[in-house]
C-alpha cells in the first residue's frame, strides 16, 4: 500500500496552516507600522494565496490515483486556478477596495515563502 496520498495530504495542510501562520504575522506587522488599510491588505494578500493552495491542493489531491497524463492535467488546472484567484483578489484589493499594493504583494511574497519553507520541511 503507497502512502503517497497521506503523504500529499499531510504536506497540504502543513503548507496551508503555515501560510495562514506567516499571513497573520505580516499583517500584523504590517498594521502596526503602517496602520490598518496596511494590514488588512497584507492579510488580503496572504488570503488570496492560502486560497489558491487550498483551491490546488482540492484540486490536485481530490482525485484519488490517477495516470500521469491525468495527475499533470490536475496540477496544470491546479495552478491555473491558484493563479487566477489571486490576479482577482489583488484586482478586487487594489481596485475596487483602494488597498494599498505595497504590503499586498507583502502579504503575497511571505505566503508563498511560507510554503517553499513548509515543503522543504516537511517529513
Amino acid at each position: 500500500m503507497s502512502r503517497t496520498p497521506v503523504a500529499g495530504t499531510r504536506l497540504a495542510r502543513h503548507t496551508v496552516l503555515a501560510q495562514v501562520v506567516t499571513g497573520a504575522v505580516v499583517a500584523g506587522i504590517a498594521g502596526l507600522l503602517s496602520g490598518p488599510k496596511a494590514g488588512l491588505a497584507a492579510g488580503i494578500g496572504a488570503a488570496a494565496v492560502v486560497l489558491g493552495s487550498v483551491l490546488m491542493g482540492q484540486a490536485l489531491l481530490g482525485g484519488g490515483v490517477q495516470s500521469a497524463t491525468g495527475a499533470l492535467g490536475r496540477l496544470l488546472l491546479g495552478m491555473v486556478g491558484k493563479w487566477v484567484l489571486v490576479a482577482a483578489v489583488f484586482v478586487l484589493a487594489i481596485g475596487i477596495l483602494k488597498l494599498p499594493a505595497l504590503p499586498l504583494v507583502a502579504g503575497l511574497a511571505f505566503a508563498f515563502a511560507a510554503s517553499a519553507v513548509a515543503a522543504v520541511t516537511a517529513r
